[in-house]
């Protein structure tokens, strides 16, 4: 089984100082192109990519392959000695679809990357919405489990999108993840969520707690398929301005942020040796 974490320079900083030597895989989020850190990256690591270069990585939108570099990706994605490609399920066009066209769409698109590039496809489940609920059927395991089996990917599952959608949906989170289809789990995210002042539920890519430990330890014993773990870690905000814990800033190394990922990536590294 492989770890892996998202670049952020605390990380980087991380492997100068030969402390994480471990890791397996630096993830980079390809969605809007910005890869400046990946020369470093693989001379340090081999690379994960999170979706293609250029805008967008959500596989339900009829735009998915406008202005695609497919040659620049391919470049990437040897160089980086990247083992499968991820993409949401998710949509980005502004007319949302039926869940029949939606489905349509996606195995369109996932076809089209398999014959483009010739690699394993895995799909992320994506959180519910509290300002978009006519996307909700995205979420939903029985729409997830659909496209998964429909299209013939891996799936990757993102811890802090299924606790957002749980509580959107209404679904206690162990139901939700049974309805899922695990037994084809490559990939697992970890983060932690944020819980606003009015209790709603944000993927953040906050620090992880007990529960998120107690969940891949679980994990890790039930499936058998399961073959990367991902830390997820560098948190964002719906407002900056206001919010009261770090977020990773181009140029900066945050001591706060530093000793966060370390001390996440040691309890990961020591379940998995378990």
């Amino acid at each position: 089984m492989k770890l892996a974490v998202n670049y952020l320079q605390e990380v980087q900083e991380l492997l100068e100082e030969g402390k994480i030597n471990f890791i397996d895989y630096l993830k980079l989020y390809s969605i809007n192109g910005d890869l400046s850190p990946f020369d470093w990256c693989t001379n340090h690591s081999n690379v994960l990519f999170h979706g293609l270069v250029g805008h967008g990585s959500d596989v339900a939108s009829e735009n998915f392959w406008k202005n695609r570099d497919v040659e620049l990706q391919k470049e990437y994605y040897a160089k980086g000695k990247t083992p499968y490609i991820s993409l949401h399920i998710n949509t980005n066009d502004e007319e949302i679809k039926s869940e029949e066209e939606t489905l349509k769409i996606i195995v369109q698109n996932v076809e089209k990357v398999k014959e483009t590039f010739g690699m394993e496809v895995l799909l992320e489940n994506v959180p519910a919405r509290y300002d978009e609920r006519q996307k909700d059927f995205l979420s939903s395991p029985e729409f997830i489990t659909k496209v998964i089996n429909e299209t013939d990917c891996g799936f990757l599952f993102d811890i802090g999108h299924a606790k957002q959608a749980v509580d959107i949906l209404k679904i206690p989170f162990e139901e939700y993840v049974s309805r899922l289809p695990m037994n084809r789990l490559v990939e697992i995210h970890l983060s932690g969520v944020n819980v606003a002042e009015d209790g709603l539920v944000w993927a953040l890519h906050r620090k992880m707690n007990e529960e998120d430990y107690k969940f891949l330890e679980d994990a890790i014993k039930k499936y058998d398929t399961l073959q990367t773990i991902t830390l997820e870690y560098g948190a964002w905000a719906l407002d900056e301005e206001n919010c009261d814990y770090p977020i990773p800033r181009y140029g900066v190394v945050n001591e706060e942020i530093k000793a966060e990922a370390y001390e996440q990536l040691m309890r990961i590294k020591e379940i998995m040796n378990k």
